[in-house]
């Protein structure tokens, strides 16, 4: 707009000359006032143009089978200097919601959904208070206060933990995960629950009746916890980041039409009509409720819709869905400020200053993944949007497959072809939003014209991902693992720089140093695999050893592999590490039958100061009990030498230096 005045002011003083006879001047062009740039997502024009847009989205979505869409995130590692680990999270500035928190003094659990599905807990055992570590009788297998929230008070020297308090939740919510510092604790629930699917169910009509909801609980005095703030929202939970004092909520709402019908028959599109002529602003927008009092939160004016004249537009037709970002302030206490659009997201990836919300996006054998840019902040500005060919196609650790650095917007999809010789191609793309317009723009992509050789051989999926800087690591497999190694060094001009092949795959890659990378995944025999990789020449990376877990097993799994928050790191000093994989094991023989096992492995890299001879050693195991109605949900955190494992909701316990002395459950 200023270019715009600037022309004008030029333009007033030319006019008033021009004004006798006789002049030479040249004739004044009169430039005309052009409309200000915009991006992909504009504003509302107005309620009307919402609840057309709903309408339309509704019938749509009657004829039209639902869209596959996948969780986004990334990942960075953050070793704590208080002494203890905190979640294994995206970004160091930025937490993420987890089942189990630490705060360095208290232990904070929430239940799994899955734990209340397969018994039954009459009034009375629900009555009972939590039964103690020294409880001889301990069960794993029933909830012994119900659902709720376990407080735990840790003694680090000796490696014990004791409950003192716990949260009782309603029956009807889910724990999707908890924040917590030394005087608050808050936990985010939802109304729906899909289990291990729950990111990837994709019709609108299954986001009806949702709710979302934001408890943020006084923990000052830890033995009798108080709520400060209850948030509740219509909408179904997508994912929250927390910075600073902020909680940053993504959530999907479908509004709710009563005798509306998504496989109508002829004589029910009539009256699907008229549902959807009688639909309202109030019925489209969701509410909200603070403290049980319903809050004026969102209107039109605070939700922007696609431009169809837009060179990016969605190529399909749009559903009937409102996604929503909500900042939460946790010192205030209040919702500091919420926006929308009218798109689906596939999930969130949240850098040190930026939200970004990834749409699939497709038509027949076309495949997009649009990318929304908002700031992070309580202003919620929306900064643009973008799109790259194929699909992040994300779940798990996978989302190391989205990063920003210095400002460049770093993605790797993947491409489905019709093509049995190859049926999958990846793609890296660059992006960096435009100074002229709200808009992320490519930079570069690779394979390219100048870089035609693929990332990948033919029919090669894409396993572990990992941005290190000016460097990123991916690893594919078919029958062999292929590691690679890119060079983001010149942002419009990436390239593969070098390439090594071994047995098995990892699916989850952790920086150790600029020179030493780890591999977390599985060997040739289906096992879980550790490998230990020197990165030092980006041009020659080799294995420096690998070891299987769990041998002897018929099978063995990590939830590490796919949930980052599984995964525990910890410096230590200059030459060494400590880490831990969680494993759940399974056996079978003729006389037993069936067993299973969980454990955790206890690890030490040693020699990281030498790249050339550091190794991974093995320090011992966490054994804890197996229950048939546990959940396969594992956790651990390290506090000076005190090792907790949370194996469901329960917790076992080491001292680092003699694994073998073992506590709980507790």
């Amino acid at each position: 707009m200023s270019r715009i005045l600037a022309i004008l002011v030029l333009a007033v003083p030319l006019l008033v000359s021009c004004g006798g006879g006789g002049s030479d001047a040249p004739p004044v062009v009169i430039v005309d006032p052009q409309p200000e740039v915009q991006g992909l997502l504009i504003p509302l024009s107005s309620s009307t143009e919402l609840e057309d847009y709903i309408r339309e989205s509704f019938n749509q979505a009657a004829s039209a089978s639902g869209r596959t869409e996948e969780a986004v995130l990334a990942a960075d590692a953050q070793p704590s200097a208080a002494g203890f680990t905190a979640t294994y999270t995206l970004e160091a500035s930025v937490d993420e919601h987890d089942a189990v928190k630490y705060n360095g003094d208290h232990l904070f659990i929430a239940p799994s959904r899955g734990m209340a599905c397969c018994f039954i807990v009459d009034d009375m055992a629900l009555a009972e208070p939590a039964m103690q570590a020294d409880d001889s009788d301990a069960a794993v297998s029933v909830p012994p206060d119900g659902r709720s929230i376990r407080i735990l008070s840790t003694d680090s020297e000796h490696a014990t933990a004791n409950q003192v308090a716990s949260i009782p939740l309603a029956d009807d919510r889910t724990i999707e995960g908890l924040y917590s510092s030394d005087t608050q604790l808050v936990s985010i629930s939802s109304s729906g629950w899909y289990g291990g699917y729950g990111e990837r169910f994709s019709d609108p009509y299954i986001w009806q009746g949702q709710t979302t909801a934001l408890a943020i609980y006084d923990i000052s005095d830890i033995a009798a916890p108080t709520e400060q703030l209850s948030v509740e929202l219509q909408g179904g939970f997508v994912n929250s980041r927390k910075k600073g004092d902020m909680v940053y909520l993504v959530a999907r709402h479908t509004p709710s039409i009563e005798n509306y019908s998504y496989y109508p028959s002829e004589a029910q599109q009539a009256e699907n009509q008229i549902a959807l002529d009688a639909l309202s602003i109030e019925q489209i927008l969701p509410q909200l409720t603070i403290n049980g009092e319903v809050s004026e939160f969102i209107s039109a004016a605070d939700c922007r819709i696609s431009d169809p004249n837009n060179e990016i537009a969605p190529l399909g037709a749009g559903d009937p869905i409102l996604t929503l970002i909500i900042a939460i302030d946790l010192e205030q206490r209040t919702v500091a400020n919420s926006t929308c659009y009218l798109e689906p997201t596939s999930g969130i990836y949240v850098s040190d200053n930026r939200i970004y919300l990834a749409q699939d996006d497709y038509t027949g054998t076309d495949s997009r993944t649009l990318v929304h840019s908002y700031s992070l902040s309580a202003e919620l500005n929306y900064l643009g949007s973008g799109a790259v060919s194929g699909q992040l196609g994300l779940g798990g650790n996978r989302d190391f497959r989205i990063n920003e650095h210095d400002g460049y917007l770093r993605l790797v999809t993947s491409t489905y072809t019709n093509n049995s010789a190859d049926w999958v191609d990846h793609q890296l793309s660059i992006l960096r939003l435009s100074d002229q317009a709200p808009q992320l723009e490519t930079l570069a992509t690779l394979p390219n014209s100048q870089h035609p050789e693929p990332i990948g051989k033919p029919n090669e999926d894409l396993y572990g991902v990992r941005f290190m800087g000016d460097l990123l690591y991916l690893v594919t497999f078919e029958r062999i693992d292929p590691l690679y190694v890119l060079d983001l060094a010149d942002p419009s001009e990436p390239l593969i720089a070098g390439e090594l092949t071994v047995t098995g795959f990892s699916d989850f890659l952790h920086p150790v140093s600029d020179e030493l990378l780890l591999g977390l995944g599985q060997d040739e025999e289906g096992l879980v695999k550790l490998e230990l990789f020197n990165i030092a020449n980006m041009n020659a990376p080799y294995s420096l050893g690998a070891q299987s877990l769990g041998q002897g097993a018929n099978w063995s799994y990590s939830e590490a592999r796919y949930n980052r928050h599984a995964f525990t790191y910890q410096p230590i000093d200059s030459s060494t590490d400590r880490f831990s994989v969680p494993l759940t094991i399974g056996f079978y023989d003729d006389t037993d039958g069936y067993s299973q096992q969980s454990r955790l492995y206890l690890f030490e890299v040693n020699g990281k100061d030498n790249a050339t001879n550091a190794s991974i050693d093995r320090l011992g195991t966490i054994n804890a009990t197996h229950d048939i109605w546990t959940d396969s949900r594992h956790r651990a955190v390290f506090h000076n030498d005190a090792v907790f494992f949370i194996n469901g909701s329960s917790v076992w316990s080491t001292i680092w230096t003699d694994p073998s002395q073992q506590n709980g459950p507790y």
